[in-house]
């Protein structure tokens, strides 16, 4: 999703966000006891808890409260000029209401045409008056609360007629969690940030090939109140900052070809300087120019692929972080269970990956050498802390990143349930990191790749350096053909994923020892979560790439204006 398309986002759609040029944070720490909105959620939970019941129906065993504060900035230039500029200011919250007991509940079953649900998201008052909050609270949990007993009753009818294996709990227990941490202010020069957004899209005007170009700024302060039935109190500040740079244009034969680069940080020690950012921007614009230039893949390839650069960490946060989870479906009454979403969940102790390499997942880490890394926290966003996993061990699979949504053998969270979007926590990758025993230099793998290509009688192999950040498949930027004669690299473009199954990763045949870190935002569109994913280069034997194909609008007919 483009910084465009989340300033015109609708007003609930949620994403965690971080700190930048020119802010500074500061603000004095408040006690759990004189913060008007976590009296709000207590007084009102404790209500709840006791008094909540409709006559001959079950009380809730679980209620939960989650408020999200969130102040925004957010811009846009285009070629020197301000296009867009935002302030949002906005509080909501969410309620959820849990009849039934750990083992069976209301959650996660699909009845007739709508979902089950055990909460409700409501937009809240921006004040903090006490009063407005509590009937906020105490409207959304009625109405949570009848719905989940309807919702119970129809599950539980369901299943009456319905054999089933063993089945996992619908939720697990967590033991209580308390972590509030002190408020703070966001405070901006926006008349420096306008600057800098002129500044760096003005460097487009350098390069007449370039047909478009938007560079975004989002600066978002979120405040992240949590508080349930079983002890749970929790206050996240959370601070991001994302600057996004891209741009279009068009190659002699229509085709239409695009690139960004994304800048994101929690603080603003860890995004990268003015000077830093521009020669990023000039640099993927020169990177463009080329691609337009380049020669069009003239046949279908299929063979070995040499991912280096960028290349590699997208790749394995597209391919394998969402198969590393064990994400269970919901129920439904109109067929099976929906499908699970992890296609190695039957390969628990098997073999994934080579023997050389090891995967994990680590929310504590802040860097990587010397590189700040964005997918840390302390506690996840279902109020469990944070847990360091293995997850592949010399290349077997030896555990799952879980939420609060148990799978058979995987009974607990740790610590990985995240969303931007309160209600929508699936089990995510943080801090993800695929390490080899055996790494190689770019060389070495260069003349690996050309050494498959002779064994499979090919003229040349595929290396991709850049895969687009404007979709969320693997489609290469910069990709480029080898010569397997000379070695000689011909940039080139138009070549489409014919797609890679996840499994096919166990067959990698070498990997670089030149770790690359990705900081990227992950997930459904309005409910990104910040992640960091680290990774070598890595050649894979066999992937095919389709040709371009179909028919090209025609180029501009005159030049760019002066």
């Amino acid at each position: 999703m483009t910084v465009h398309r989340r300033i015109i986002r609708t007003v609930i759609a949620l994403i965690f966000v971080l700190p930048i040029l020119g802010t500074r944070l500061g603000g004095q720490e408040r006690a759990a006891g004189g913060d008007v909105v976590m009296s709000a959620m207590s007084d009102e939970l404790n209500r709840s808890m006791s008094e909540l019941r409709l006559k001959d129906l079950e009380k809730p065993y679980f209620v939960q409260y989650v408020v999200v504060d969130e102040e925004e900035y957010a811009g846009q230039a285009t070629f020197g000029a301000i296009t867009a500029w935002n302030r949002v200011k906005q509080r909501v919250l969410h309620v959820q209401v849990r009849v039934g007991d750990y083992e069976l509940d209301n959650s996660e079953f699909f009845a007739g045409r709508g979902e089950s649900s055990t909460a409700q998201l409501v937009q809240a008052p921006t004040d903090n008056d006490y009063r407005a909050l509590r009937r906020s609270l105490w409207l959304a949990t009625d109405s949570a609360y009848k719905q989940s007993v309807e919702i119970l009753a129809r599950k539980r009818a369901f299943l009456q007629n319905k054999f089933q294996d063993d089945q996992p709990p619908d939720f697990s227990k967590e033991a209580a969690t308390q972590s509030v941490k002190a408020r703070q202010d966001l405070e901006i020069d926006t008349e420096d940030l306008k600057q800098r957004l002129r500044r760096w899209s003005r460097l487009f005007q350098e390069f007449p090939e370039i047909q478009g170009s938007r560079i975004g700024l989002v600066v978002r302060l979120t405040h992240r109140y949590m508080m349930n039935s079983e002890g749970t109190r929790i206050l996240q500040p959370a601070l991001l900052v994302m600057v996004e740079a891209e741009a279009s244009a068009q190659a002699s034969d229509g085709m239409q070809i695009s690139q960004s680069i994304p800048f994101y940080a929690k603080s603003f020690d860890a995004l990268p300087s003015s000077k830093d950012i521009e020669i990023s921007i000039r640099q993927m614009a020169e990177e463009l120019k080329g691609v337009r230039s380049a020669s069009v893949l003239k046949e279908d390839y299929s063979g070995p692929v040499l991912l280096t650069g960028s290349a590699s960490p997208d790749f394995f946060a597209r391919i394998l972080a969402p198969n590393l989870t064990g994400q269970r479906g919901p129920m439904s009454d109109r067929g099976p269970q929906i499908a699970r979403t992890s296609e190695l969940l039957d390969r628990m102790n098997r073999p994934v990956l080579p023997v050389s390499m090891s995967v994990y997942d680590d929310p504590a880490m802040q860097r990587f050498g010397k590189e700040p890394l964005i997918g840390y926290y302390d506690v996840d966003d279902q109020g469990v802390p944070a847990q360091r996993v293995s997850l592949v061990d010399a290349g077997i699979l030896t555990d799952l990143l879980m939420a609060r949504r148990p799978i058979s053998g995987h009974l607990q969270s740790n610590g990985h349930g995240r969303s931007g979007y309160p209600g929508r926590e699936t089990a995510q990758i943080s801090n993800l990191v695929i390490s080899t025993s055996q790494g190689k230099s770019y060389e070495e793998l260069k003349q690996e790749l050309i050494r498959l290509c002779r064994e499979e009688r090919l003229s040349y192999g595929i290396v991709i350096k850049t895969l687009s950040q404007i979709t969320s498949g693997i489609l290469p930027v910069l990709a480029y053909k080898v010569n397997v004669e000379d070695g000689q690299e011909e940039m080139i473009r138009g070549i489409n994923p014919a797609g890679f199954p996840v499994r096919s990763l166990r067959h990698i045949q070498a990997a670089g020892n030149e770790m690359v870190v990705a900081n990227r935002l992950m997930g459904a569109s309005g409910a990104e979560t910040p992640v960091s994913v680290v990774a070598p280069p890595v050649l894979l034997e066999e992937m095919e790439w389709k040709r371009a194909s179909g028919a090209q609008q025609r180029p501009a007919i005159l030049t760019p204006p002066n």
